[in-house]
């Protein structure tokens, strides 16, 4: 699952970082109808993926989950493929659209994990599947934006996110087939403990929704804030894949090391932590006056965000029987996609109406609000 996990990271942030500057080519002329549509485009297929992250998660309670893993994987590359033709924005918006209708990716290979993990070591394991993912974040940045540039092609880096997604086939049938319905854990008999844990998981839901807008806003403008600094460079798609990839970096060298911190601090203190210094870093990002410095905060600032939704993953595990594992990451997985929609598309138009610094602000305060609705809302005693 890491290995895939790996794989469909690296292919689908290929594309955001040539996204704005193919875009004055398929005829958004204006600088706000290029950050709108940058925001739209990147945005609509998490959208749809909410949508169906749920009906995708109770079916890997019925169905081997490989299954949904490999029809996500297929139609994905079918999809970002027939993008390299696209002529309008409208069209990208559309494959986008049905791309994210197969998104069960998720959702599927959470529940592998959970089957095949014992609780004791679910944080450490989806510690490295989030290190794993991150890398591949930080490698497809890289690659789209070196791709377009070597090749003078904007929509090279589609047909080679298509392709490397098909490289998934052989690591999933390497995985044995999966158990529908769970580990065969009993369930909860206590009713008022069963109200707590849906209450607990709705909380976590929400932080998770408000963490990704926060974390999911910045991509549509990274590239615009990287032009500003630097201005226009024939190398600007690497300098902007670059700054994309720098905040998974940072990433990859915190995930591996969740499981020790949440063992040593306990997983609600990492999630505050983590949720509260992503806030100040993302502000600062605003405030870097040039493009190392840009990065550098990126950098840093990847260490705190890595943590956030993993460690939100670990407590809906702790929290929620194995029998209906499935269905929790499947709302889990909905509740990452709609705010992967909310966040781009927000992003855009804020950036498009108040300014690029703005979309920075937004997403300090949003990450801020989910910190104090984690303390508000999380008791203290048992989501250790």
């Amino acid at each position: 699952m890491a290995t895939v996990q790996f794989i469909m990271g690296a292919a689908f942030s290929v594309v955001p970082p040539v996204l704005p500057l193919l875009l004055p080519e398929l005829g958004a002329g204006t600088p706000e109808s290029l950050r709108t549509w940058a925001g739209i485009i990147i945005g609509v297929a998490p959208l749809t993926a909410a949508l169906t992250s749920t009906r995708w998660g109770r079916l890997t309670s019925r169905i081997d989950a490989r299954l949904i893993i490999l029809i996500a994987c297929v139609t994905a590359a079918i999809f970002t493929a027939s993008m390299a033709i696209a002529t309008q924005p409208a069209q990208l918006a559309l494959l986008r659209f049905a791309m994210g209708l197969f998104g069960g990716h998720v959702a599927a290979s959470l529940a592998i994990i959970s089957q095949a993990t014992p609780i004791s070591r679910l944080s450490y394991s989806l510690g490295w599947v989030a290190a794993a993912q991150l890398a591949g974040m930080l490698l497809g940045p890289l690659l789209g934006g070196l791709i377009a540039d070597l090749s003078g092609n904007l929509r090279a880096p589609f047909i080679a996110a298509g392709l490397s997604i098909v490289l998934i086939a052989p690591a999933i049938f390497s995985v044995p087939r999966s158990r529908p319905g769970g580990q065969g854990e009993p369930a909860a008999q206590d009713s008022n403990a069963s109200r707590i844990t849906a209450r607990d998981v709705k909380t976590l839901i929400v932080a998770l929704l408000m963490a990704q807008c926060a974390i999911m806003s910045l991509q549509p403008i990274v590239t615009l804030q990287v032009q500003e600094l630097v201005g226009d460079r024939p190398e600007l798609a690497t300098l902007s894949g670059l700054a994309f990839s720098i905040l998974a970096c940072g990433g990859i060298i915190a995930s591996p090391l969740l499981g020790r911190v949440n063992d040593a601090f306990g997983a609600r203190k990492v999630l505050l932590g983590a949720t509260t210094i992503a806030s100040l870093l993302t502000l600062a990002q605003a405030l870097a006056p040039s493009y190392r410095l840009f990065v550098g905060v990126r950098f840093v600032a990847g260490l705190f965000v890595a943590a956030i939704i993993p460690t939100i993953n670990v407590l809906i595990g702790r929290k929620v029987q194995g029998a209906d594992r499935g269905h929790a990451y499947g709302l889990s997985a909905g509740s990452a996609f709609l705010g992967a929609f909310l966040g781009p598309a927000g992003g855009g138009l804020i950036a498009a109406h108040f300014g690029l610094t703005s979309v920075f602000v937004v997403s300090s305060a949003l990450l801020g609000a989910g910190a104090l609705w984690i303390g508000m809302r999380l008791p203290a005693g048992d989501l250790h």
